[in-house]
């Protein structure tokens, strides 16, 4: 067969139920001339030749072998096939640090210029394995001081337990609370604000900043200013650092002229995409449209047998169709034909104990269906991916909170949805989301299925605000050193400058927070200063509700970012005595799952949701979303900022002030002593932490609690009242 083009070769790859010698032959001289002329296409083809390796015909497994060899895709060589010649160059794409691991063409350039200490900036796709080149940074143990800048904490999650293995050689630290190693290294593993609110750095060496797109205020991300404030922190320490990200077109020229690092874009990828389009067509009146594609969606689901992502907008959308997805397989009466389904009674079990032994996850658990976003918490996202992974999850409905990340399994993603939150998704979240598909070694192929249309294409220039200071936030402006301060962006800060210097103090203090926003709260507290004094001069604890609602609703107009009112089905848009409310509620009962008993229990939401099971997930689902979106951060973070303008405001009028310090580390920690709940850090349960409180010491560091909780034989812990999830999590946690 004479193959005349890209798309003519993966049609026969695709459909091909037998590959005979001559074509095999003949694709493998057309792959050649695609290697020389269009490599990126002829890569694909490879790639694509792996996925269906068995019908390779024999006698041209050889020639197939080598032309993978020059396509620099070494994790993919067979090295029983190669002629002597080429297994040197085999051998020499072999790490040196990483245990039978073979860098692919690509990877091991980068490897030899962050070996040889260079800066490196990479934009490349997602399967490219950029991460796998953090850990061999850390296994060379050319730097001793290093810090780790990840998105999200399931991420860093994810990667504390990869290094777990050089715990010998480099201290772990996942806590502001806790102390670095004086002794051996130490490995830094924070998101942006973390490294803002660290006051405990030694000489840091090296830095690592991943998906480093969200520095560009561009994004609209909230944490921008934070990453921003992060990185200039860190360039204080050091000039060494890596920078990664997927589809970055540029990044501005004095950033580059001024480090001299390498600026790296590349396409090279390790799995092939097939994508294709499910949408519904017709004129149809919205609610059948909507009705129609569900539908189509679950007939499509009910087909495959391979992990499959499902991208949703929202946590609530990803709850709700997981859930819908499983009362359409309960009413079909599907047979789940998945032998490691039964691994997710563990889990289960735990949800029956320390949630709800109602909550519809527990019955979606054993459909092999389960749901993945920002509301769940840590360590049970961390679990659902793990058993999504290993194939006891199957179908696993999800927010971005996975898809900007976490490691997946996924032969198969859909793009269920077209938006972020509120705002429709870009070209590069579109391809963020199809980058999921496919796994190393794993699946060769993934597949991309959109039931909705593709965002038109888009480069994405990332504007980094340290060195384009003229458009930058002045939050940003502001944390930084005179002399690091451009001449033409110095005019913007006067309006702070001539602000009284004990409140130019506590503005920095806040920071990442809004200045304008902070100079509202202030002007708030003074236009009725007697009300606000009476409101809000408490220490520890708030005497009443009003106190804690007065807080918040200061923040609420001026704070809030576009995730931040969310519509909660059964309760509407989240609003600040809503917040409010759940709050005190936590403060007083210091449990959720007693909170969460507390509201499916109580007369006004039998009122308003008379159903028991939707009460149930109604009420889960929403006390958890609070919990991690506003306990676990952001409304400590509130809390201490206010705490810090009233004590301001007052002092300037000579009143007494309050201090919330107490109840904003309560709040955050889980009316634990930091340095116990740093043991959430770990993937260690809350309600493990509390069954073995006689067992953990405040004084003790949390890698000294973990170690003397493994000491605990299965016998002891269980008897404790430890379930099998809760003992397992432990034993993994160090």
């Amino acid at each position: 067969m004479s193959f005349e083009s890209y798309n003519q070769a993966v049609d026969f790859l695709s459909s091909s139920k037998e590959i005979s010698i001559e074509d095999s032959f003949d694709l493998s001289k057309y792959c050649t001339y695609l290697l020389r002329n269009n490599e990126r296409e002829g890569r694909d083809i490879v790639i694509r030749i792996h996925d269906i390796w068995d019908l390779i015909p024999e006698p041209t497994q050889q020639i197939w072998n080598d032309i993978t060899e020059s396509a620099g895709l070494y994790p993919y060589v067979n090295p029983k096939l190669l002629s002597k010649s080429a297994l040197i160059r085999y051998e020499y794409h072999k790490s040196p640090f990483l245990k039978d691991v073979y860098l692919h063409e690509e990877q091991q350039q980068l490897s030899i210029e962050l070996q040889s200490k260079r800066s490196i900036v990479v934009s490349a796709p997602t399967s490219f394995g950029k991460s796998l080149l953090i850990e061999e940074i850390i296994a060379s143990q050319l730097y001793k001081q290093i810090v780790v800048i990840q998105p999200t904490l399931a991420l860093l999650d994810e990667t504390r337990k990869k290094l777990l293995k050089y715990k010998d050689i480099y201290k772990v630290v996942v806590s502001t609370s806790q102390e670095p190693d004086n002794e051996k290294g130490n490995i830094f593993l924070f998101t942006g604000e973390r490294v803002v609110e660290y006051d405990k750095f030694p000489d840091i060496e090296f830095f690592v900043i991943d998906e480093f797109y969200k520095l560009s205020i561009d994004r609209d991300d909230d944490r921008a200013i934070a990453l921003n404030q992060a990185f200039h922190r860190l360039l204080k320490y050091t000039n060494k650092f890596y920078l990664l990200g997927p589809m970055i077109k540029n990044i501005p020229v004095n950033f580059k002229n001024k480090f001299d690092l390498t600026w790296f874009p590349t396409e090279f990828a390790t799995v092939a995409v097939d994508e294709t389009s499910n949408l519904v067509e017709g004129r149809l009146k919205a609610n059948e449209k909507k009705e129609l594609k569900k539908l189509n969606l679950f007939n499509f689901l009910e087909t495959l047998k391979e992990q499959t992502i499902i991208y949703c907008s929202s946590p609530n959308k990803a709850t709700n169709l997981a859930l819908e997805f499983l009362s359409f397989l309960m009413k079909s009466r599907v047979e789940i034909d998945n032998p490691f389904v039964l691994e997710n009674n563990d889990i289960i079990d735990w949800i029956k104990e320390s949630v709800n032994n109602k909550w519809s996850l527990n019955i979606a658990l054993e459909y092999g269906i389960a749901f993945h976003h920002g509301a769940l918490p840590r360590h049970l996202g961390s679990s659902i991916v793990d058993y999504f992974n290993n194939g006891s999850v199957r179908w696993l409905f999800c927010t971005s909170t996975l898809i900007e990340g976490v490691n997946t399994s996924a032969k198969n993603v859909v793009l269920y949805d077209k938006e972020k939150g509120r705002k429709p998704i870009d070209f590069f979240d579109y391809k963020n989301i199809a980058g999921r598909s496919g796994r190393m070694k794993k699946h060769f192929v993934g597949n991309v299925i959109r039931f909705e249309d593709q965002p038109e294409q888009m480069e994405l220039f990332v504007d980094i605000p340290l060195f384009n200071q003229e458009q930058a936030p002045l939050e940003i402006l502001i944390s930084m050193q005179d002399e690091d301060i451009d001449e033409k962006a110095k005019p913007r800060l006067d309006i702070f400058n001539n602000l009284p210097e004990d409140l130019k103090d506590v503005i920095k203090l806040n920071s990442g927070i809004s200045i304008d926003s902070q100079i509202s709260i202030v002007s708030k507290i003074e236009s009725d200063l007697d009300y606000y004094h009476n409101q809000l001069s408490w220490t520890s604890l708030p005497k009443n509700f009003n106190n804690l609602s007065t807080v918040i609703e200061l923040c609420w107009d001026t704070l809030t970012g576009p995730g931040d009112k969310t519509y909660i089905e059964g309760i509407g848009r989240l609003s600040a005595r809503w917040l409010a409310s759940f709050t005190f509620s936590y403060i007083n009962l210091k449990s959720i799952n007693s909170v969460i008993r507390a509201y499916i229990n109580d007369s006004f939401w039998i009122e308003r949701i008379p159903d028991l099971q939707k009460r149930i997930d109604t009420t889960t689902y929403s006390i958890l979303h609070i919990t991690r979106h506003w306990f676990d951060y952001k409304l400590p973070k509130w809390l201490n900022v206010v705490s810090n303008l009233q004590e301001y405001t007052f002092k300037k009028h000579n009143m007494t002030y309050g201090n919330y310090s107490f109840i904003a580390s309560s709040i955050e920690n889980g009316f634990l002593h930091p340095n116990i709940a740093a043991l959430n850090e770990y993937d260690i349960p809350h309600s493990a932490i509390r069954k073995l409180n006689k067992y953990v010491s405040k004084d003790k560091t949390p890698e000294m609690n973990i170690i003397n909780l493994n000491q605990l034989t299965d016998e002891e812990l269980i008897s404790n009242g430890l379930l099998k999830y809760e003992i397992e999590k432990i034993r993994k946690a160090f």
